[in-house]
C-alpha cells in the first residue's frame, strides 16, 4: 500500500448539525503536511474518520488509492497509527506497552525508538524494560508519558502517522523534543500533524487552516 492519503469532499453530520463541510486534504510521503484550527473546529473528527474511529461520512478518502471503505480494519491499524494528546499506557511494564505495537520487537529495536524520545537514559536508572508503569502511567510525568506513547508508534514502523495534539499540555523540554521526533518522521512517512497552535505548526511544508468545519 503506497502511503499517500488522499481526502476528497469529506462531510460530516451528527444529528442535524454539520461538522464538516467538503474537507479536501492531500497528504504526501516526506512532506510535512499540518492541520491547525481553534478547538472545536473538527480537526480530531478528521483524525478519527482517517483511522476508522468516525463513520457516517460522505466523500471520498483513499490511502494508496484504496478507498477506505474497502480497507479492512486489521489492515488499517497496520497502516495507519492515530497518536493523540492522552494516548493510553497500560499497567505493566515499558517491554509489554512497546509490545503492543510489534509483538517481535527485539530488545535493540525497543531501545532504539526510547532513545529516540530521549527515555532510554531515564529507564536505564530505573529497571529499563522492565520498568513498572502503574495505571496510565501514573508513575511518569506528562512528558515522560507522552514520548512513550509516540516511542510505542515509531515501533510499529506505519505507512501515515496522525499526530493528534501530539505535544499538548506536556513540559517545554518533552514538546521540543516531540515536534523534532516528528518532523523526522515526516522525511520518510506520511504525516498529519495537528495542532491548535499555529507555533507548532510553522515549520510545516504545507498548513491546512481548518474554521467551522472547513478548510479556509
Amino acid at each position: 500500500m503506497e502511503n499517500i492519503l488522499e481526502i476528497k469532499k469529506l462531510n460530516l453530520f451528527f444529528d442535524k448539525y454539520q461538522a464538516l463541510y467538503n474537507v479536501d486534504l492531500t497528504l504526501k510521503k516526506g512532506v510535512m503536511e499540518a492541520l491547525v484550527g481553534e478547538s472545536g473546529c473538527g480537526k480530531s473528527t478528521i483524525a478519527g474518520i482517517i483511522s476508522a474511529k468516525n463513520r457516517g461520512f460522505t466523500g471520498e478518502i483513499t490511502i494508496g488509492g484504496v478507498p477506505l471503505s474497502q480497507v479492512k480494519e486489521t489492515d488499517l491499524m497496520r497502516h495507519v497509527v492515530l497518536v493523540r494528546h492522552n494516548s493510553y499506557l497500560f499497567k505493566g511494564t515499558v517491554e509489554e506497552n512497546l509490545r503492543m505495537a510489534k509483538s517481535d520487537a527485539t530488545e535493540a529495536e525497543m531501545n532504539a525508538v526510547l532513545e529516540k524520545v530521549n527515555l532510554l537514559g531515564f529507564l536505564q536508572t530505573q529497571d529499563g524494560l522492565q520498568t513498572k508503569l502503574l495505571e496510565k502511567a501514573g508513575n511518569l510525568s506528562g512528558g515522560q508519558c507522552q514520548r512513550l506513547a509516540i516511542a510505542r508508534a515509531l515501533l510499529r514502523d506505519s505507512a501515515v502517522y496522525i499526530f493528534d495534539e501530539a505535544a499538548s499540555n506536556i513540559d517545554v523540554e518533552s514538546e521540543e523534543l516531540i515536534m523534532d521526533v516528528i518532523h523526522q518522521l515526516a522525511r520518510t512517512k506520511t504525516v498529519l500533524l495537528i495542532s491548535h497552535r499555529l507555533a507548532n505548526v510553522v515549520n510545516s511544508d504545507q498548513i491546512y487552516f481548518l474554521k467551522d468545519g472547513e478548510i479556509k
